[in-house]
């Protein structure tokens, strides 16, 4: 059986702009709520056969959507640690393992509140201390970490709309362990984690769960779900990480594949022998493309660019991967740090090679240019798809 878009059909055949946009805008956003973008959820539930039509024969994903929001359960087909980071404006606001504990006991709190219910900090600190056996320490050094992650975790809460403040401060927390704030529940936070098909409360470990997902994602979910998933979900796709069966798929439907996202998305489609990935010519307002005008991304151009053009000093492997051990990429941001340095932002010009070296590794193993494998670091093919060199202008 062939899928529509495996089929040839005219190119210039595409959706209207406003699917097109509902779409874009379910991929990018977490949910749509009702009370803060109401032409968004009223476009969207006025087109919601059709959209929900499309992800499930696409993504094989499901569209929840109720009278108060509208989101789209977005299931990877590999679980990145990045692809869990709360981020703001790009930035990290979650900072420890505590803050991730203190938001996942937060999301029970909450399950036991009605919807409109209002209740204080105190009454979840409290909370807290029955889930830590009342270990939980608010007062002196430790526990002033405590109210810093606390914090963190009700701020990212109040932005997703998870609660709102009615009266006091959460940032005042911080600094005194006994001030309190009024709090009230909406009806969102329900909503929040994904659903899952089975009781995962049997699940022991992290190994436990990721086999749980492994099952998961081979249950109803073919070559072209995946696939798809990994276009849209991934920054790059590396077909040789894929199962056999969906190398197959790229190699057999490149044309359905282009076509599609020409009629459904703004993406052209980039695949080569041994990637594929989606390109824009233009981003949309928040929406995060590499390369983006920040001096990490710049400094990962430099690093490619550093490798790429000294190919004999830099072998690919045949899987076309580098490898180079922790002293060999010291080196290098040491001698680019000497090149370019004056070109840099002054946090950057004054770290230490290490602190670049971490900086700038762990934003290129967001891209999924790079892994680490204990002192070893894995540079992908990724990676050199765009570099950068500084040109003086004449």
């Amino acid at each position: 059986m062939l899928y529509e878009e495996e089929l040839e059909f005219d190119k210039k055949f595409q959706v209207k702009p406003f699917i097109k946009d509902c779409i874009f805008e379910l991929l990018e956003r977490f949910w749509v709520l009702k009370e803060t973008d109401e032409s968004l959820f009223y476009q969207i539930k006025d087109h919601e056969v059709e959209i929900k039509k499309y992800f499930r024969e696409t993504f094989h994903y499901r569209l929840i959507s109720n009278h108060e929001l509208v989101k789209l359960e977005k299931i990877p087909v590999v679980a990145h640690s990045w692809m869990g980071e709360k981020t703001n404006k790009s930035v990290s606001v979650f900072k420890s393992s505590m803050d991730y504990a203190f938001f996942f006991w937060l999301l029970a709190f909450l399950e036991g509140k009605n919807v409109d219910q209002q209740f204080t900090l105190q009454n979840i600190c409290e909370y807290f201390q029955v889930q830590e056996h009342g270990q939980l320490v608010w007062k002196d050094g430790v526990g002033y970490q405590n109210r810093l992650s606390l914090v963190r975790v009700m701020k990212y809460a109040v932005k997703m709309t998870l609660l709102k403040v009615e009266d006091q401060e959460i940032d005042d927390f911080s600094g005194d362990d006994s001030h309190d704030v009024l709090l009230q529940r909406t009806p969102y936070s329900s909503y929040f984690m994904r659903m899952f098909s089975e009781d995962i409360s049997s699940c022991n470990s992290l190994s436990d769960f990721m086999a749980y997902l492994d099952k998961e994602n081979q249950r109803n979910v073919d070559r072209k779900h995946r696939y798809y998933r990994r276009l849209f979900l991934e920054p790059i796709v590396y077909h040789k990480e894929m199962a056999e069966e969906d190398q197959e798929y790229v190699k057999n439907y490149y044309s359905g594949v282009e076509n599609h996202l020409y009629r459904y998305t703004d993406f052209t489609y980039e695949r080569y022998n041994g990637t594929s990935l989606l390109v824009k010519e233009e981003a949309a307002a928040n929406e995060k493309i590499y390369p983006t005008d920040n001096m990490v991304i710049k400094i990962s151009m430099l690093f490619g660019n550093y490798l790429y053009q000294r190919p004999f000093a830099y072998p690919f492997n045949e899987d076309n991967k580098l490898e180079l051990s922790m002293v060999d990429v010291d080196n290098i941001f040491s001698e680019l740090k000497k090149e370019h340095r004056q070109y840099w932002t002054k946090k950057l010009r004054q770290a230490k090679v290490e602190d670049l070296r971490i900086e700038v590794i762990n934003e290129m193993k967001k891209w999924m240019f790079v892994e680490e494998r204990e002192d070893t670091f894995i540079i992908k093919e990724g990676l050199f798809r765009i570099v950068g060199e500084y040109y003086l202008e004449k």
